[in-house]
Parts: C-alpha cells; sequence; structure tokens
C-alpha cells in the first residue's frame, strides 16, 4: 500500500512538497493523479489536496501558494494550531490550516527571495516568519509530517512506513596552512608576500600560534577519531589568486576523512575560478574521488549562492542554518532538495541544515547551551531526524579560552 494524492492542478510545487513530505521524511511510497475516477476506485491510502474532498479520503483543502507559479508579496494571515502560530489557515479541513503550503513556504525559503528584493542586507532569524510564530527551535515541518503518519495509520491501520533513525553529525572548519616552500630564497619571498598581503590569512595563522590560540589541526582532528559519528571537516584554503600555495604535506593527516569546502558564500561570477581552484585542491586532499560539499557560515543569500554552487558542480551543502542563532531555517531536520523558485523546478543541490553552531553559544552559559541543545536533540529524535551541528576546530581545542565551548561540545555528544 502507499498513498495516492489527489489534486485537480498537479504543480512542481505541490509534487515537491509532497514527495518532501511522505518519501523523505515519512519514507513512503506515493502516487499523483488528477484523474477523479481512477482516485476514488484504488485502494492504496488516500489523500486530497483540494477545494472540496471527493469521498472519505483524508482530505485537505488548498490555498493558492502551491498552485502559483510566481515569488509575490502574500498577506500572510494565521491563525492557532497547538501552542504556536501557523499561516495559511482554512476551513472545513483535515487541519485547520494549509500544512502543505506552509512546508512550502518555508523549506523553499520562499521569504528569503522577497526579502532580498527589498534590502541588500543578510537575512537574519529576527527577520524570519518562523521567528515570529514562536517555531524556529522546532523541526516543525518533522512534526507536521508525524502528524499526517498518525492520521494515516488511524485510517489505515495495516499501512507500513519504513523505520527510519535518529542521525547526528557535527561539522567542524579551520583554516589549512599551507606547505612552507623550501630554500631560503622561496622561502623568504613566501614570507614577505604573506606580511604585505591583507588577504592573506597565512600569518594571522602564525599570530595565533605565537600567542597560544592557534591549534594543531592533525592533532586535534586525530583526538576526534574515537567519536562514533565521525564529523566533515570544512577546509578553508588561504587565498591565492596565483594558485602558487601546496597542500600536498600539510593536508596528508586528512586522507581518511570526509572534508569539503569552507566558502564564504558570493554570487560573483567572476570568481568561480577562484572556487573551482579551491576545489581542486580540496580534492587533492583525499586519496579517492570525493562528492564536492560546501559550507557557508557567515552570508548565505538566496538564490544567487545556490546557483553559484550549482554552476561548480557542488552536490551538497551545509550551509542552511542561521551563524548567530540556533534554530532550524528551513523549518525541518531532514536534509532536502533546493527548489529553484525562480526556475520552478527541483535542483540536484541537497541541502542538509545545522541548527545550532558554536558562534551562536559563545554567549551563554554552559549549561543554559547545553539545556538547549538537549532541546534540540530531543526534539530531532522525536521525528527520527538529522542533527547538525556546526563548530570551529579551535572551540574543541585545550585552550582556557575555549574551554566552554570545547565542554558544550563533550556534553553534547554524551547526549547524541
Amino acid at each position: 500500500m502507499h498513498v495516492i494524492v489527489f489534486s485537480p492542478l498537479l504543480t512542481p510545487r505541490i509534487k515537491y512538497i509532497f514527495n518532501f513530505i511522505f518519501k523523505d521524511i515519512l519514507k513512503a511510497e506515493v502516487e499523483f493523479t488528477g484523474n477523479r475516477e481512477y482516485f476514488l476506485q484504488s485502494e492504496h491510502a488516500k489523500i486530497s489536496y483540494a477545494e472540496q474532498p471527493i469521498g472519505d479520503e483524508l482530505f485537505f483543502r488548498n490555498t493558492k501558494l502551491l498552485l502559483s507559479n510566481k515569488v509575490e508579496e502574500l498577506k500572510m494571515k494565521t491563525t492557532t494550531f497547538g501552542d504556536y502560530t501557523v499561516p495559511f489557515p482554512v476551513e472545513d479541513s483535515t487541519l485547520p490550516f494549509d500544512v502543505f503550503a506552509a512546508s512550502f513556504f518555508m523549506l523553499s525559503r520562499y521569504e528569503e527571495y522577497l526579502y532580498k528584493e527589498k534590502s541588500e542586507g543578510n537575512f537574519e532569524a529576527k527577520n524570519s516568519f518562523q521567528y515570529k510564530w514562536k517555531v524556529l527551535k522546532r523541526p516543525i515541518i518533522d512534526e507536521w509530517a508525524l502528524i499526517l503518519k498518525n492520521m494515516l495509520i488511524k485510517k489505515h491501520p495495516s499501512f507500513k512506513f519504513f523505520q527510519k533513525k535518529f542521525f547526528h553529525q557535527p561539522t567542524i572548519n579551520f583554516t589549512l596552512k599551507p606547505d612552507i616552500p623550501t630554500g631560503f630564497f622561496r622561502k623568504t619571498k613566501f614570507i614577505f608576500s604573506s606580511v604585505f598581503n591583507k588577504k592573506q590569512r597565512f600569518i594571522s595563522t602564525i599570530l595565533e600560534d605565537l600567542t597560544g590560540l592557534g591549534t594543531n589541526p592533525e592533532e586535534l582532528i586525530n583526538s576526534l577519531e574515537k567519536l562514533k559519528t565521525q564529523p566533515i571537516y570544512f577546509i578553508n584554503f588561504i587565498e591565492d589568486a596565483k594558485n602558487r600555495l601546496n597542500y600536498v604535506h600539510s593536508s596528508l593527516f586528512l586522507k581518511d576523512k570526509t572534508v569539503g569546502l569552507l566558502r564564504p558564500c558570493t554570487a560573483d561570477y567572476e570568481k568561480s575560478s577562484l572556487l573551482k581552484a579551491d576545489l581542486t585542491k580540496l580534492k587533492q586532499t583525499q586519496n579517492s574521488s570525493v562528492n564536492l560539499i560546501s559550507q557557508q557560515l557567515k552570508v548565505l543569500q538566496l538564490p544567487s549562492c545556490y546557483l553559484h554552487l550549482l554552476s561548480v558542480g557542488i552536490s551538497s551543502d551545509y550551509s542552511m542554518g542561521y551563524a548567530n542563532q540556533t534554530g532550524f531555517r528551513a523549518g525541518t531536520c531532514t536534509p532536502f532538495s533546493w527548489y529553484d523558485l525562480q526556475l520552478e523546478k527541483v535542483t540536484s543541490l541537497n541541502v542538509k541544515s545545522y541548527a545550532i553552531s558554536d558562534t551562536a553559544l559563545q554567549y551563554q552559559s554552559a549549561g543554559d547551551a547545553t539545556t538547549m541543545i538537549n532541546n534540540f536533540i530531543d526534539a530531532v529524535k522525536l521525528v527520527d531526524g538529522h542533527f547538525y551541528s556546526s563548530w570551529q576546530l579551535k572551540s574543541l581545542s585545550e585552550n582556557a579560552k575555549f574551554k566552554k565551548l570545547k565542554a558544550i561540545f563533550d556534553e553534547m555528544l554524551k547526549s547524541t
């Protein structure tokens, strides 16, 4: 038995969000039809998404968002559902709001497209409707999916869903130091060029070492080998427009690790050559071919950022989150394919959302931060989702400055 969905109009948006909820989150097969007779004769679990029900199926009254192919300002009406606010209220429906439109609105980051037309600034958590509706701290789409699952089981007791398991993976980022050239002349030239190049971060890493704030990436990463789930390491390469720096020796300890590229997101397509050069360096850190993955922590501007990543062949991204605010930016703890609202199509970019970062925790007490993380983990475990967190490698060092963050990280691992 699988789920059969009836809708008089089957738009790309409808297929995308139903597939995400039923296939990706609930692990159930889903079929679509616009044929009323075929739908009524089907023996599968029936759901209709329309203006009126057809029979005794689970009926969800539709709203305009999923029937449209435009990105336009919406007059957001809301209603109360449980202890929080939800958008797209409807009447005479299985739920008092259009759960599929609400899910699509959050997952597609619809409001961020509108925001970029009005502002050149970064989209922050406080700008989001999820923040205003008090659902930012919850994987709310996954919670709604669980409600739908229980409704289907109640109506079709023999319906079987494939089992999922909770999954946790930290992501850790750092700057990889290049090999220092051998020979007096080449070494001297390298050091002087680094000193007078303001864009270079090499000297800053040297200064950190001298002041005791630096880290030994190899030593720290080797100490994390004992973790149940190995982290993904996102590497920042020092800016090297002339491609003179080499990482053959300094990257040897990363050969058997899962690595990705840490790159400030840019919409400047003239910088594609630099990005491609860094991707080449990334591949050289591995013994075999790697899936191209990335993470941006400072700026995530949609859709330009993701379009840029796709243009250079990146297939998976871990940037969906707020660097200075905890929460589920896309409303989910399940990886999803990014939907391009400009082209109205599903893309090949797979997106993983991080719920917490060390920069968002640095001003909280260790106790408060640990309690918050445990609440996030419990929420994700409830829906058997994926819990991702983002950390700077130096935050996990034994340096006294990062003692609190290291303790928070260790406590997080105990809870997962």
